[in-house]
C-alpha cells in the first residue's frame, strides 16, 4: 500500500478520546485545509507528541501520513511552535478562541487547500495572545475579524456596501436590516412593498432590526482590519449581527456560543 507522509503546520480544532489511549483529532493545516486523523497512543506517548502538543489554540508542526482509500490520517508526531498560552490564562481570549475555533471545523470543508484561512487563524490567535490580559479586552473585535473572513472564505461574504437585493448604496435612509437568506444587508423598503406598504410611510415598522450607520461602518472596517477603539454597545451589537450570519449558514447553533453570551451577561452586570 502506497503511503504518503506530509509535513506541515497546523492548529487543533478539536479532539476526542477514542479506545484506550487514541486520539481523533480535527486539524486545520496550512497545506491540506481541514483534515482529521487520528492520533495514535497520543494519551499515553511523551515522545511523539510531548509538551502538550494536543492542547487548544497551539500552531503545531507535525507529520502525518495518509492511505489510500482512508478517511482518517494518521498522525505520527508533532511538536509545540507557538503554545499561545496567553489566551488559555485570559477568560475573554479563551472564549472568543474556543468558539473561533469551533466555527472554523464547522465551516471549513475536510481536505481543501487554504492557506489564507490559516494564515488568517494565525495571525488572530498571536492577536490573542498579545492582547489577553490587558485592561481593555481586544478579542471581541479580533474575533469579528476572523469571522468576517471565515464566512468570505466560505463563500458567504456579506455585502455590506449595497442592498443585496437591488444594488442601492446603504444608508440610514435606506433603513438596512439583515436579510433573511445571509446575503448581507437589504433595504427595508423591499419588505413594505412586498407587502403592500409605503416604504416611506413612518407607521411601516420592519420585521428584523434596522442596522444603524455606525455598525456598518464598523463592520466594514472589520472586514479588513481589527477596529480599534469601538464602544462596548457596538461591540455587542456586532457580534449579535455576527452570530445571525453565522446562524443562517450552520445547521445547529456552536456550542461554544452558550460560553460567550454568558461571558457577556457576566461583564454587563460588572459595569
Amino acid at each position: 500500500m502506497l503511503v504518503e507522509y506530509v509535513s506541515t503546520q497546523a492548529f487543533l480544532l478539536r479532539k476526542r478520546p477514542y479506545g484506550d489511549s487514541d486520539l481523533i483529532v480535527v486539524l486545520l493545516t496550512h497545506e491540506l485545509g481541514k483534515r482529521t486523523a487520528i492520533a495514535k497512543g497520543a494519551r499515553r506517548s511523551r515522545r511523539r507528541f510531548s509538551g502538550g502538543a494536543l492542547e487548544p489554540f497551539n500552531r503545531l508542526a507535525l507529520r502525518m501520513s495518509e492511505r489510500p482509500g482512508r478517511s482518517l490520517a494518521l498522525l505520527e508526531e508533532c511538536r509545540v511552535i507557538d503554545s499561545h498560552h496567553q489566551v488559555s490564562a485570559d477568560l475573554a481570549s479563551f472564549a472568543w478562541a474556543s468558539y473561533i475555533s469551533e466555527l472554523t471545523e464547522a465551516m471549513s470543508p475536510e481536505q481543501d487547500p487554504c492557506p489564507e484561512l490559516f494564515g488568517l487563524l494565525r495571525s488572530t490567535m498571536e492577536d490573542l495572545a498579545r492582547g489577553a490580559g490587558g485592561e481593555t479586552s481586544r478579542a471581541a473585535p479580533v474575533a469579528h475579524r476572523f469571522i468576517l473572513g471565515l464566512l468570505d472564505h466560505s463563500g458567504w461574504r456579506p455585502h455590506l456596501d449595497k442592498c443585496c437585493h437591488c444594488g442601492v448604496p446603504l444608508g440610514q435612509a435606506s433603513r438596512p436590516m439583515l436579510d433573511p437568506g445571509g446575503a448581507g444587508l437589504v433595504c427595508s423598503g423591499h419588505e413594505a412593498k412586498r407587502l403592500g406598504l409605503d416604504p416611506s410611510d413612518p407607521a411601516f415598522k420592519p420585521s428584523r432590526r434596522i442596522v444603524s450607520g455606525a455598525l456598518i461602518d464598523y463592520l466594514r472596517r472589520a472586514a479588513a482590519e481589527v477596529p480599534e477603539d469601538a464602544e462596548p454597545e457596538l461591540l455587542s451589537a456586532a457580534t449579535l449581527l455576527l452570530d445571525r450570519l453565522v446562524d443562517l449558514h450552520l445547521p445547529r447553533l456552536p456550542r461554544s456560543r452558550r460560553f460567550l453570551t454568558q461571558l457577556a451577561a457576566l461583564e454587563h452586570a460588572a459595569e
